[in-house]
């Protein structure tokens, strides 16, 4: 505990980065809450660095050091209760129930057995203590807290660096109100995004080899190698690496959960759990198909994109730039949902107070699949990201907004807002 928790002894967090991610800000609002502060996100996005900027916060707040706890079982094996009781007894010297708020931080606390019936213990037995635990999965952490945190817990996700992020950390500022004048500087930049994939720690290289070997290395292999066979015994790693690759190859495929039985020569049960849990490792996500009208999903035919569009380049060249992109405004949008049928398409469509229709058309721009889709489902607009194409204009009654992919990723919000009045 004294090696992870140096503050105890300095009174500062060593190697603190600057940037704080709007997620920082946000969850300042629920500090003063009894409430658990649960963070999930992919490897190396920057959870444990999120943590170490909570902890000088509060430090720089007059908070006693020695009243901070952080402790990581990605690095070091032990039993909740054993941890905390220890903390309690040797550092502390004094019960949880007496004194001063205590504020503990659990990195990848996914690894520890029972975790979430240990937390809802002392959350009960204590209510001076803040928790805030994360973890590099998704499902089966949200599902745990749900059941047995009801009430007790608040969870955030934290994503790869979005583009806006990314160019903020640079220390690059662009202006909605003159994005065009900017497209030469910060074209560049958009590349250097796509290939590093919103991992903070490679922001600055400047090597293409060192970029991919770090994703391979430190999110594919130990997602792959360790985090997967740990939680779910995987015995067959070549069938979720070759599971990974074909995503990898082809951003957006269709997940036929038959052919890829066939193909690969596995059951579909095996096909199915294994994208499972690839998901619940938060590497792969599913963008659900929607029926005619938007207001019911299929379970079937849903498409899959990787968290993170650099990841793309790990395994082999994909089929294309397009798809790349087509990715990367899946990673930005965080869609969820996409329309086919037998003629007509819609790559992602947002769902919220309006409908939002998008589609993706960074090499040649053919809008005639995307107009009858429009047109199918009563639609009168919809945006196009291109490749350098801005414009709107209106064909057959629609009115089509086309804006360059750096842009829509960049003030995607701000168009909405802008040009859906």
């Amino acid at each position: 505990m004294e090696q992870f928790n140096d503050w105890w002894t300095t009174g500062r967090v060593r190697l603190l980065k600057q940037y704080k991610r709007p997620l920082f800000h946000k969850m300042l609002e629920y500090l003063d809450d009894k409430q658990i502060l649960l963070i999930y996100g992919l490897r190396r996005v920057g959870k444990t660095t999120l943590f170490y900027q909570f902890i000088q916060h509060l430090i720089d707040a007059g908070v006693n050091p020695g009243n901070i706890l952080y402790f990581s079982f990605d690095v070091a094996k032990a039993e909740m209760g054993d941890l905390l009781r220890t903390y309690e007894q040797e550092k502390l010297r004094r019960t949880f129930d007496t004194g001063e708020r205590i504020y503990i931080f659990i990195d990848e606390i996914q690894k520890s057995k029972n975790w979430q019936n240990e937390l809802k213990i002392f959350y009960d037995l204590y209510p001076n203590i803040k928790f805030f635990i994360c973890g590099s999965a998704s499902i089966s952490m949200q599902k745990m807290a749900k059941e047995s945190l009801a009430g007790r817990v608040y969870d955030f996700p934290l994503k790869p660096l979005s583009f806006k992020e990314f160019l903020e950390m640079k220390g690059v500022e662009v202006r909605f109100e003159e994005w065009n004048i900017h497209e030469r500087r910060i074209l560049p930049l958009f590349h250097d995004h796509l290939l590093k994939g919103g991992f903070p720690e490679i922001l600055e290289e400047k090597s293409e080899e060192k970029i991919r070997h770090y994703l391979r290395n430190n999110v594919i292999e130990r997602i792959l190698f360790v985090d997967l066979p740990s939680e779910f015994g995987i015995g067959d790693i070549e069938l979720v690496k070759t599971l990974v690759e074909l995503v990898a190859r082809n951003p957006g495929m269709i997940i036929n959960y038959s052919a890829l039985s066939r193909d690969l020569s596995r059951s579909t049960t095996t096909i199915t759990n294994y994208i499972g849990h690839l998901e619940y490792a938060l590497l792969l996500k599913r963008v659900r198909k929607l029926r005619p009208g938007f207001m019911m999903t299929s379970g079937k035919m849903s498409r899959a994109y990787l968290a993170s569009a650099a990841l793309s380049y790990i395994f082999a060249a994909p089929v294309g730039i397009g798809r790349v992109i087509e990715n990367l405004v899946q990673q930005e949008l965080d869609a969820e949902y996409y329309f086919r049928d037998s003629n007509t398409k819609i790559d992602f469509i947002l769902k919220d107070e309006k409908i939002v229709p998008i589609e993706v058309k960074y090499g040649k721009v053919d809008l005639k699949q995307f107009l009858h889709a429009l047109d199918k489902n009563k639609l009168d607009y919809g945006f196009v990201v291109t490749k350098d194409i801005y414009k709107e204009e209106e064909i057959y009654g629609k009115r089509i907004f086309m804006i360059p992919a750096w842009a829509f990723v960049l003030f995607k919000d701000e168009f909405f807002a802008d040009l859906l009045v």
